[in-house]
């Protein structure tokens, strides 16, 4: 088995995760196996990828994710991860790995999770929020274009160290839509399939300039589209539970009594050190690059 680095973990997996993530020599955190699940997950979920919804289980102290005609998923105790291949490529199997299934095991290991973007900009990192369209996604990609680093993209994991929130560096892969391609002018020869469909791409960032420690928070935006009624304005502290609660990654069961009280008490902590801003996201390419370098 190889080891590799993702989300602050070492990882110890059968699957090929090479030119993907960064080699690992430390201890094992979490290990990735094949086997069979022959429990079933039945509850729906919002989850969609490559359009395919995403069904959440419980089994024991194990949670499920199953997506019809890919594969099936186990998670257990932030420790383990079980998959069972349902016809998905190694490409496939690889991005629903690190996407909601890692999330799963993050979530079990106690970090704070938002669907989202973040950067690092200088030595702290900037969060990107938003519903779908807003364009998080495309604001993550003009700071990778600029120069900066995509810390994560879709799912970003906070840390709380000493009370302080720090932003737990995912991998050095992110994805664009094929309009923020010709948007931001990136030269699709630097690009390969991000096997979550045709209009969508993979940026590769170097493996061996990637951040491997937390990046301190300073800032969370909450993006709305350019035609929105929300003004820019910051968000008071107070509301922050609230706010972030509304960017939940995971399936909606997840949201138990015991998780919101944790929730709730974590989100303050964040909001005493990272400032929230709501805010209208540029209109056009040209002004998103005018915002990337003002921000």
């Amino acid at each position: 088995m190889n080891k590799y680095l993702a989300f602050g973990l070492t990882i110890e997996t059968e699957v090929d995760f090479n030119g993907v993530l960064q080699d690992s020599t430390a201890a094992t955190d979490v290990l990735i196996k094949e086997g069979a699940i022959p429990e079933k997950a039945n509850r729906p979920t919002r989850i969609h990828r490559r359009g395919v919804m995403a069904k959440f289980g419980v089994a024991d102290t194990r949670l499920l994710l199953d997506w019809e005609g890919v594969g099936k998923f186990s998670v257990s105790e932030g420790k383990e991860i079980v998959y069972q291949n349902l016809g998905a490529d190694i490409g496939t199997l690889r991005l629903f790995l690190l996407s909601e299934v890692i999330g799963l095991l993050l979530y079990q290991r106690g970090l704070f999770l938002l669907h989202g973007s973040a950067v690092k900009i200088g030595n702290n990192s900037s969060v990107f929020l938003g519903i779908p369209g807003a364009g998080k996604s495309t604001t993550a990609a003009a700071f990778g274009k600029a120069g900066h680093t995509v810390l994560t993209d879709d799912l970003v994991a906070i840390k709380l160290i000493n009370t302080k929130p720090f932003v737990v560096p995912g991998f050095g892969q992110y994805k664009i839509w094929e309009n923020t391609v010709n948007g931001l002018k990136i030269d699709r020869s630097t690009l390969k399939p991000s096997f979550e469909g045709a209009s969508k791409f993979l940026v590769m960032q170097p493996l061996s300039d990637f951040p491997q420690t937390p990046t301190p928070l300073k800032n969370i935006t909450l993006l709305y589209p350019a035609n929105s009624r929300k003004k820019n304005e910051s968000i008071k502290p107070l509301l922050a539970p609230v706010e972030l609660l509304k960017h939940f990654p995971l399936p909606i069961q997840l949201l138990t009594s015991t998780y919101l009280q944790k929730h709730f008490t974590d989100a303050l902590k964040i909001a005493q050190f990272a400032t929230i801003n709501q805010l209208k996201r540029p209109d056009g390419f040209e002004a998103l690059a005018q915002f990337v370098q003002a921000f």
